[in-house]
């Protein structure tokens, strides 16, 4: 996705104002994958800032995480490496980043990626029935009764909301970015469950694979409501 970067640190210490990555005032192409680690040879996660149009990525950090995630901003946190005399140097970076946002867009569309706990195929996950959820999208650590700890959780929430809370629908807790490719990005975590009948509370395995969600007035389309599941 495309987003304008800064960074908050730099060789681990913090600085005293965030600095804009890159001498264009244009946005950068915003990915996060899963790449082999040469050295260990096993699979290591990565995000990567390409300038427009190009392939050659001008900055990285690995293990990136998803901290904070409020209207159109968001933090990730992870591991900056620089080359130095005797191997890499790993340093504490953080990179806040505002997200390129097309016209009439007012949240996000999320695809559930599980049902029960159960990962959905992929195939059914693109079907136009497939479940989904709505709404604008925060990210935050919260305390949350269900853990017994601090946790990074997930909110697709009302306009109007700005704090996360699993007494409302659609939360997400410990909640991990996957992957992030032009269009999409996915998190996954754990989807609260209250009790019921002989249950007890639960917590099951789910997921969000996240687009723009797009209302033009011009298209004479009817929406959903807003921030509330709709079979589509």
């Amino acid at each position: 996705m495309r987003a304008w970067v800064a960074r908050r640190r730099a060789g681990g210490a913090l600085l005293a104002d965030p600095a804009l990555i890159g001498e264009t005032p244009a946005p950068f192409e915003l990915l996060i994958v899963e790449v082999t680690d040469q050295g260990k040879r096993r699979p290591t996660k990565v995000a990567r800032l390409f300038p427009a149009g190009s392939r050659v990525a001008i900055a990285e950090m690995v293990a990136p995480k998803l901290v904070w995630f409020k209207k159109w901003d968001f933090v990730l946190s992870g591991t900056e490496q620089a080359v130095v005399e005797g191997g890499k140097r790993g340093a504490a970076q953080s990179w806040l980043c505002k997200l390129q946002v097309p016209n009439y867009a007012v949240g996000f569309k999320a695809r559930h990626t599980h049902k029960d706990g159960i990962e959905i195929a992929r195939r059914a996950l693109m079907d136009r029935y497939a479940q989904d959820s709505r709404g604008r999208l925060l990210v935050e650590v919260a305390k949350e009764p269900a853990l017994g700890r601090h946790a990074v959780c997930a909110q697709l929430a009302k306009p109007g909301a700005d704090t996360v809370s699993i007494w409302r629908p659609h939360a997400l807790l410990d909640v991990e970015i996957d992957w992030m490719s032009e269009e999409r990005f996915s998190l996954s975590g754990f989807d609260p469950r209250a009790p019921s009948g002989d249950r007890p509370a639960r917590l099951l395995r789910h997921g969000w694979l996240c687009e723009f969600e797009i209302d033009d007035p011009t298209d004479g389309v009817p929406r959903p409501p807003r921030g509330a599941d709709a079979q589509r």
